[in-house]
C-alpha cells in the first residue's frame, strides 16, 4: 500500500519532534564568595525560582508583609535598593520587633542593613549581608548580629537557601552578661527562620521533605531500642496476641544493664558528697585557726602593753616583728588549706562532669 504525501509529512515531522533533544536551563556558573562563617540557621532546597525567592525576601513584597504583620512586627520601613560608596546595592530596613520573653522589655527597635555582595548574579546566585543593630533592650550598645543570606539556582531551577549568622562585641563586657546575650539572640533567630520556612512552604504549597527524612532515621533508631510490644496478628475471626521477648545489649538484659548504671550512679553520688562534706570540714577548720589566731595575738599585745615593757622604739619594732612572723606562718597555712580546698573543687567539679555525661551514655547504650 502506497502512503499518500500527507501521511508522509506526518511521520517524518513526529520523527524529527522525537528526536530533538529536551531543553535545560544553563548550569549556574556564580560563586558565593563569601566564607559562611557563623552558626548556621537554614540550609535546604525550595523548589522556587531564585529570582522569585529574593523578591520575596528582600523587597517590599506582599509575602514579607503578611509575615512580619503575623510575627506582630511594627514600624516597618523597608527601604529601596541603592548603590553605596563601594559601588554595591544597599538598603536599609527598620523595624520593632515584638519580644516574647516574661521579663524585661516587650519589644525591641531594630535597624537592618543589607548589602548585596558583588558575586551576585540575577537569575543565579543572590549573597547578602546583613547588619542587624537592636535598641531598647538591655546592653543594646554591647554587641550586634551579622546575618548572611546565600540563595543559588539548581540545575533544576529550584534554589539552595542557606543562612549563617554571628553575634559579635563592640566592647568587654561580662561572661554570663554574654552567655544571657547570646541565648536569647540565637532563640529568637531559630524561632524566626523556623517560622519563615514554614510560611514558605505554606505559601508555595511545600512538603517539609527534610523532616520527614528526620523522623524516619529516627523511627529506625526507636525501632533499635530495648522494647517489649505486643503484636496482633488476625487470623480470620480469632484475635491472637504474640509477645515479643525483651532484647539484650551486649548479650546482658536490659535490666541489668539498668541496675549497673543506677549502682554506678549512686556512688559517684557518694563520693561527691563525701568530698563536699570533707570541703566542709576544712574551711570550719580554717575559720577555727583564723580566730584564735586573732585572740592569741590580742591577748599577747594586750599583756606587754599592761606589763609596761613597751618603753623604746626598739620595744615596738620588735612585737611588730613578731606580729608580722605569726602573719606569714598563718599566710602559709592559709595556702596549705586553699590548695587542699582547691584540688577537692577539682575533683568535685570532674566527678559532676562525668555524672552528668552518664545520661547520654546510657542512652546511647541502652540504644545500640
Amino acid at each position: 500500500m502506497v502512503s499518500s504525501p500527507a501521511e508522509r509529512l506526518a511521520t517524518d515531522s513526529s520523527d524529527t519532534t522525537d528526536g530533538e533533544p529536551e531543553k535545560t536551563e544553563p548550569p549556574n556558573t556564580a560563586e558565593c564568595d563569601s566564607l559562611h562563617s557563623g552558626r548556621q540557621l537554614v540550609h535546604t532546597i525550595l523548589p522556587i525560582n531564585v529570582d522569585v525567592l529574593f523578591e520575596l525576601l528582600f523587597s517590599r513584597s506582599k509575602f514579607l508583609m503578611e509575615f512580619h504583620e503575623v510575627r506582630k512586627t511594627t514600624d516597618m520601613v523597608p527601604g529601596e535598593w541603592k548603590l553605596n560608596k563601594d559601588g554595591l546595592k544597599e538598603r536599609v530596613v527598620t523595624l520593632t520587633i515584638a519580644i516574647t520573653q516574661t521579663i524585661g522589655p516587650k519589644n525591641a527597635h531594630v535597624t537592618e542593613t543589607q548589602v548585596m555582595r558583588k558575586c551576585s548574579l540575577p537569575g543565579q546566585l543572590y549573597a547578602i549581608d546583613v547588619t542587624a543593630v537592636q535598641g531598647g533592650i538591655p546592653y543594646a550598645d554591647s554587641f550586634y548580629v551579622t546575618q548572611h543570606y546565600c540563595m543559588s539556582r539548581t540545575v533544576d531551577n529550584h534554589t539552595v537557601f542557606s543562612v549563617h549568622a554571628q553575634v559579635h562585641y563592640r566592647k568587654s563586657i561580662f561572661g554570663f552578661v554574654k552567655g544571657f546575650i547570646e541565648k536569647n539572640t540565637w532563640v529568637g533567630l531559630e524561632d524566626f527562620y523556623t517560622s519563615l520556612l514554614r510560611n514558605l512552604q505554606s505559601e508555595y504549597c511545600i512538603p517539609p521533605a527534610k523532616s520527614k527524612g528526620r523522623r524516619t532515621r529516627r523511627s529506625v533508631h526507636t525501632q533499635n531500642k530495648v522494647i517489649e510490644e505486643t503484636i496482633i496478628i488476625a487470623d480470620h475471626t480469632k484475635v491472637k496476641p504474640i509477645r515479643v521477648p525483651t532484647a539484650t545489649v551486649g548479650g546482658v538484659p536490659r535490666k541489668a544493664s539498668k541496675s549497673g548504671y543506677r549502682w554506678l550512679v549512686a556512688i559517684m553520688l557518694l563520693i561527691l558528697i563525701v568530698v563536699n562534706t570533707t570541703l566542709y570540714t576544712k574551711l570550719l577548720q580554717m575559720e577555727d585557726m583564723e580566730r584564735m589566731s586573732r585572740l592569741d595575738n590580742s591577748e599577747e599585745l594586750d599583756s606587754l602593753l599592761l606589763a609596761k615593757s613597751v618603753r623604746t622604739r626598739n620595744d615596738w619594732l620588735t612585737i611588730f616583728q613578731q606580729q608580722e612572723s605569726r602573719y606569714n606562718d598563718e599566710m602559709l597555712e592559709w595556702q596549705k588549706v586553699l590548695s587542699t580546698v582547691t584540688e577537692m573543687l577539682n575533683k568535685a567539679s570532674v566527678l559532676c562532669t562525668k555524672l552528668c555525661r552518664m545520661p547520654d551514655n546510657g542512652t546511647s547504650a541502652g540504644g545500640g
